[in-house]
């Protein structure tokens, strides 16, 4: 939720010509490596039948999905049993909420802005705020797509972030932003991220 917030904000900025600091030691690296990938395990688990995974293969989900998004703000399947969620004070949003209302997925799209800016922004308006740690982010792909992946822990809610902002193929000058937030119980929440499709690419696969 916070995320959305963050981002309209840092979005208002660059349409305004604002610029924020950019601070040392946070940055966007290539190859989908995050900031701390010297210290971690390589090995990538392997994905059962039937399962889904993230692109990086670090993240499975296992359990049954639903369809999910619309011709504004793009699709992906996520978890049965989520449920439509508004984000207050907030419009044209496409939410989805489990029954406790912590873990959330988010989609939008941003019209004018092209994902580097975007992704940029962000990460610099992340990077003031004194409720975030462990920031990080790295150039990925999503299904394929091209994206800026921003990544962040909250320590007022002990809530986890991840967000891809992804270059809509069609339109470079604006881009896709797809966020999911969750709790330290639900990091295979990530691996719906590899079933996101671009509103024209939804329309090719289900005509």
């Amino acid at each position: 939720m916070k995320a959305k917030l963050l981002l309209m904000i840092a979005i208002m900025a660059l349409l305004t010509g604002c610029s924020a600091e950019k601070k040392e030691n946070v940055s966007i690296l290539s190859g989908g490596q995050s900031i701390d990938a010297s210290v971690q395990d390589t090995t990538k688990p392997e994905i059962p039948e039937g399962a889904i995974a993230d692109a990086s293969g670090e993240f499975i989900y296992q359990g049954k999905l639903q369809p999910a998004g619309d011709d504004e703000n793009g699709y992906m399947q996520i978890p049965l049993g989520y449920v439509p969620f508004q984000e207050e004070g907030v419009e044209g949003l496409t939410q989805y909420s489990d029954v406790s209302g912590k873990n959330l997925f988010t989609l939008d799209y941003y019209d004018g802005v092209s994902y580097e800016a975007a992704a940029e922004n962000l990460r610099y308006y992340f990077a003031e705020q004194e409720n975030i740690e462990g920031l990080g982010g790295a150039i990925v792909t999503v299904s394929g797509y091209d994206a800026r992946q921003l990544y962040c822990h909250f320590t007022d809610n002990n809530m986890f972030l991840t967000v891809w902002i992804i270059k809509d193929p069609d339109h470079e000058d604006s881009c896709y932003y797809l966020a999911i937030e969750f709790d330290s119980d639900h990091q295979d929440l990530l691996a719906c991220s590899s079933t996101f499709q671009t509103v024209s690419d939804y329309h090719k696969t289900h005509k």
